[in-house]
């Protein structure tokens, strides 16, 4: 049975009126959150180390070979980029990655990250001793600011492991947030890169865990 052309025709008119709105692109905003988090980032590298009698900057890396720093600082944004690449949605899909793969970026991106210091440590001498809580405190006031741009970028409801998702992200902005304290941070011994380096972005990954429960879980109806 058709329905009657008047009833087709207030339907028509209907829609005319109210429209469905149009999908913003979410691409712009994000790299204007992920602009401001990198100016963010270098402001704490700019005024967070004199609290802690240290110099400010890049000249605190001084004493590292320009060489081994460009190493240094091209394989830890590497990790970061492809890190970033595995864990954040593709454009066709709202579902995150298959858990065993956000696992394996939330326990390997610091592994990865720590390994990838050490290795250059034998190619030239520290020019100081520190023991890494400095190097700890600023990865931490670094990451939230990539942390929140990435969780922007993701925009989902992650019902089956939002708790995963959140570790993933959470290492995923520790690298970011290690790759500018790599830029003021000249050493790479093996106990202080542990500390300094290593144990903040498992820190990351253990509260981006609990961020993500809260976040990405299913809305209770």
């Amino acid at each position: 049975m058709m329905p009657p052309e008047s009833l087709k025709m207030r339907v028509l008119e209907a829609v005319r009126q109210h429209p469905v709105p149009r999908r913003t692109d979410p691409l712009p905003f994000t790299i204007g959150l992920a602009a401001f988090a990198a100016v963010a980032m270098s402001g704490v590298l700019l005024w967070v180390p004199p609290l802690f009698g240290e110099v400010a900057g890049l000249a605190h890396a001084a004493g590292r070979p320009a060489s081994s720093g460009a190493w240094i600082l091209a394989g830890t944004a590497a990790v970061a980029l492809a890190s970033t690449w595995l864990v954040l949605p593709s454009r066709r899909s709202m579902l995150s990655p298959p858990r065993g793969l956000l696992l394996a970026v939330a326990i390997g991106v610091p592994l990865l990250v720590g390994a990838w210091l050490v290795l250059w440590h034998g190619t030239y001498a520290d020019p100081f001793t520190r023991i890494g809580w400095r190097c700890f405190a600023l990865t931490a006031l670094t990451a939230p600011w990539p942390f929140a741009t990435l969780a922007y970028a993701s925009r989902r409801v992650e019902p089956r492991h939002p708790g995963t998702a959140g570790a993933a992200l959470g290492s995923v902005a520790g690298a970011w947030a290690a790759v500018m304290v790599e830029l003021w941070c000249p050493l790479a011994t093996g106990s202080h890169v542990l500390l300094g380096h290593v144990l903040p972005l498992l820190v990351l990954a253990l509260a981006g865990s609990a961020f993500g429960v809260r976040l990405f879980r299913l809305p209770r109806v």
